[in-house]
């Protein structure tokens, strides 16, 4: 057979078979076999409204929508969702011409499973509504990093050795103690990514669920603030008022709770009036003055400390008053003042301060002599500063204060030995780091502390008061419960950071220390000179 009879063969097979394809065409026509409009087969759908039917599952059903784990409901109304059928079944139509529908008809006329073409879903939806809607679920979702928990201590039975730690046979109660741990983090709507996935659940036929974009923002471990409310809501059933000041030495970060109201003086004003005399000496300069700051700071003898206000005051006892309240006010501390000396029960009129003209908190202060918790707990933190070599009370007074001199006081400060109050909260008293100074009137307890924690040293200042008449069981049980907080705290920190805590001071007698009747032997004050009694 030439070529040219194949050629005349060919076009008469082509039109004869050319009304055929045009009728299928026809009939294939709107949407062809194997066409799926929005993930739904309409190759048997013939007019639009049929279409629109099968489709309108989407105009009308719910879809959930997750915030992290919170199902919400969105109604393809509420935002002027419609699926556009007309346009679908428009873009379907390029489907009957060109290979597609060859490709089509052959497999219809020779019985084969027709291949999967799609027509993606298009619709309208009020991209305002949408928005406004997203805002919502944000302003009532997203929520910022969590504050760190203290679980507090609780009661339970223990039998044999069933906690370590108990002796053989042990039956009994046990207290555990407080324990913290990190916040849960922040969770914050990604508005904008967030918007396709919903619009994809909307015109999804069987996956009408979507998962919002979120962005995590991890919690921080527990700060100091966190730490302050812990002891604002341990210190809320106090039968009184309750201020404690907290500065960690190592970053010099404060936690407050209503610090800055006056109390009176009470004997831990006495760290002050002993670094007033010292920014005024040099050095110990005798022996009598150091055993009348032994017996004020160890023993909190009145009668001592009147004795190293005069010294201050260079014979004058008022006169030593106003230097200790210009030396607090050369530091900044303009809320604490020395009238007279202690046991002067002489009426005199306050000196005005911010704290004691306060109207929410009065604690009845001695008008003789006042302070604040923060500013009390603030000038022990300089004094450790100086220790070291540093700090404010060097930069202003440069050559009357040294380094020694600091630690001689902080030496003179461990001789008190009262292991009650925040000493008494601590893990192991016997074996704590602590210089203190406690102070005590009828209505009103104090303590002021320097403690080697587990990450190395902090202030704590605590002072209680209730009117009338503060009594001591109330006073020594909520100085301890604080203190155990503010160690667990710091416990919590070093777990977690692994800190290493720097070695403790070691606290050195001055040259010429003579004991005050050979009968101080702290761990501190034999710390630099294991001979002595």
């Amino acid at each position: 057979m030439n070529g040219f009879t194949k050629f005349v063969l060919t076009l008469i097979l082509l039109f004869s078979l050319f009304p055929l394809y045009t009728r299928y065409k026809t009939s294939a026509a709107p949407i062809p076999p194997g066409v799926h409009l929005g993930g739904v087969e309409m190759g048997h759908v013939k007019d639009a409204a049929a279409a629109a039917a099968l489709l309108d599952i989407r105009n009308t059903e719910p879809v959930a929508v997750y915030f992290g784990d919170r199902r919400l409901i969105l109604r393809p109304q509420d935002v002027d969702y419609r699926v556009d059928v007309e346009r679908m079944i428009a873009d379907a139509a390029r489907f009957l011409d060109g290979p597609d529908f060859v490709d089509i008809s052959l497999r219809t006329l020779l019985g084969w499973e027709q291949k999967r073409r799609d027509v993606p879903v298009y619709a309208t939806v009020n991209a305002e509504k949408l928005n406004a809607w997203l805002q919502n679920v944000a302003a009532e979702n997203n929520r910022p990093p969590q504050p760190a928990r203290a679980i507090p201590p609780r009661w339970q039975w223990a039998e044999e050795s069933s906690l370590p730690g108990n002796p053989a046979g042990f039956v009994g109660a046990l207290r555990t103690e407080w324990q913290w741990s990190v916040g849960a983090p922040g969770q914050m709507l990604l508005l904008e990514e967030s918007v396709q996935p919903v619009l994809d659940a909307l015109g999804s036929a069987d996956r009408r669920q979507a998962h919002l974009l979120l962005e995590e923002t991890p919690a921080g471990p527990p700060t100091l603030d966190d730490l302050a409310a812990v002891l604002n809501t341990f210190t809320a059933d106090f039968p009184g008022f309750a201020a404690i000041y907290l500065q960690d030495l190592a970053s010099g970060a404060e936690g407050t709770v209503d610090v800055d109201v006056a109390f009176s003086g009470m004997s831990t004003m006495k760290i002050a009036i002993v670094a007033a005399l010292f920014s005024r000496m040099d050095g110990v300069e005798d022996v009598e003055i150091g055993q009348l700051i032994d017996y004020a700071l160890g023993e909190s003898n009145n009668t001592a400390a009147n004795g190293v206000l005069r010294r201050v005051g260079d014979g004058d006892i008022y006169s030593g008053g106003r230097r200790v309240t210009e030396f607090m006010a050369s530091l900044g501390y303009v809320n604490s003042f020395v009238q007279t000396g202690y046991d002067d029960n002489s009426a005199i009129a306050q000196i005005p301060t911010a704290a004691n003209q306060r109207t929410d908190w009065d604690t009845k202060p001695d008008t003789h002599l006042q302070s604040t918790p923060a500013e009390m707990g603030r000038l022990l933190a300089e004094i450790y500063r100086c220790a070291q070599g540093e700090g404010k009370l060097l930069e202003i007074y440069p050559g009357a204060l040294t380094a020694q001199e600091c630690r001689t006081i902080l030496f003179y400060l461990s001789h008190d030995e009262f292991t009650e109050l925040v000493w008494g909260g601590l893990p192991r008293p016997t074996d704590a780091w602590i210089v203190h100074k406690h102070g005590f009137v009828n209505d009103a307890h104090s303590d002021v502390a320097l403690i080697w924690g587990p990450t190395g040293p902090y202030v704590l200042s605590v002072y209680l008061y209730r009117r009338g008449w503060m009594d001591w069981e109330t006073s020594n049980a909520a100085m301890k419960e604080i203190s155990r907080i503010v160690w667990s705290f710091f416990a919590f920190q070093q777990e977690l950071h692994k800190v290493i805590p720097p070695e403790p001071l070691v606290l050195q007698p001055p040259a010429n220390y003579v004991p005050v009747l050979n009968k101080y032997a702290s761990r501190a004050a034999n710390s630099g000179n294991p001979a002595l009694p």
